[in-house]
């Protein structure tokens, strides 16, 4: 019935690299108000937690980190795409804008947890946070969020703050206003974005993610993907690996030829024509992060 189903009728592709399930979350459960009452935060991190595991879509929670510029930044839980911080961890410590690249580049999805009142005292706070927003809206990722307050009240500048901090952080409050919207979640995750903010002068491309694989976790991908069970991976189920990550990180399933090709060659370094799992996991020690998201 199947095959002539297919033969006797077009097949339309449907795979989609919309998040319905973000979709369905309206924008009073993406930027959560908590002001400054401590049971109101314990309540937004439970909401936010449970909103990280049903987007990580069954996927073990992990961590990894982020070495950039010789400097490692550990990312604490990320599964799937997703990847949560506490706004202490991104914006009180000496992180820059080669790190907020690397998270933009790596995840389609960040949770930021506790964002308090902020002011002049707590300029460096502001300015990183600037600069984080920037490259998350840049990179079209998406953003869910808990703070003290609404964007337009977060900061409060006193008279003697200096005009392009408050400019800066009202295009700030804008942009967290426009991350919450319909249009801003409709649109796929964009790795390769060139970030379009002016304070950013490091060029994408300087950070790569390490994340170690046990050999438990490579037995399971080489399971999923040794179709067969000949203990040989060819160019056909290669693809298919590829493939999947594409979906996940980039949210389609468009591979080009070539780039199978390329990746077919990196692994296969005995030339043989097939990736034996010795040849996978040599890869995986070295590259451990390019397949992670398949665990």
């Amino acid at each position: 019935c199947i095959k002539q189903i297919q033969e006797k009728c077009g097949v339309l592709d449907l795979d989609s690299s919309v998040d319905f399930r973000l979709l369905m979350t309206c924008s009073s459960q993406m930027f959560l108000v908590t002001g400054e009452d401590p049971d109101e935060a314990h309540m937004a991190d439970m909401e936010l937690d449970k909103t990280f595991q049903s987007l990580a879509k069954g996927m073990k929670l992990r961590g990894m980190n982020l070495v950039t510029q010789g400097r490692t930044f550990r990312v604490k839980a990320t599964a799937g795409g997703v990847a949560s911080f506490d706004f202490e961890e991104v914006c009180s410590q000496p992180t820059g804008a080669s790190d907020f690249i690397a998270i933009a580049k790596a995840f389609h999805t960040v949770i930021l947890h506790n964002v308090p009142f902020l002011s002049m005292e707590r300029l460096p706070e502001v300015r990183r946070l600037i600069t984080f927003i920037d490259v998350l809206y840049d990179h079209h990722v998406k953003l869910l969020c808990s703070a003290a307050a609404e964007p337009l009240k977060l900061f409060q500048a006193d008279k003697s703050a200096a005009n392009d901090e408050a400019f800066a952080f009202d295009r700030t409050a804008s942009r967290l206003n426009d991350m919450m919207s319909e249009e801003y979640k409709l649109k796929q995750h964009n790795p390769t974005a060139a970030t379009m903010s002016e304070d950013i002068e490091e060029a994408a491309g300087v950070a790569e993610l390490h994340h170690e694989l046990c050999r438990e976790e490579v037995d399971a991908i080489w399971n999923s993907y040794d179709k067969d069970g000949t203990g040989k991976l060819d160019k056909g189920e290669l693809r298919q690996l590829m493939e999947d990550l594409s979906q996940l990180k980039k949210g389609h399933r468009n591979v080009r030829d070539a780039v199978v090709d390329e990746a077919f060659l990196t692994f296969d370094t005995d030339g043989d024509g097939t990736i034996d799992k010795d040849e996978f996991q040599s890869f995986a020690d070295r590259r451990g992060v390019s397949i992670w998201y398949v665990v």
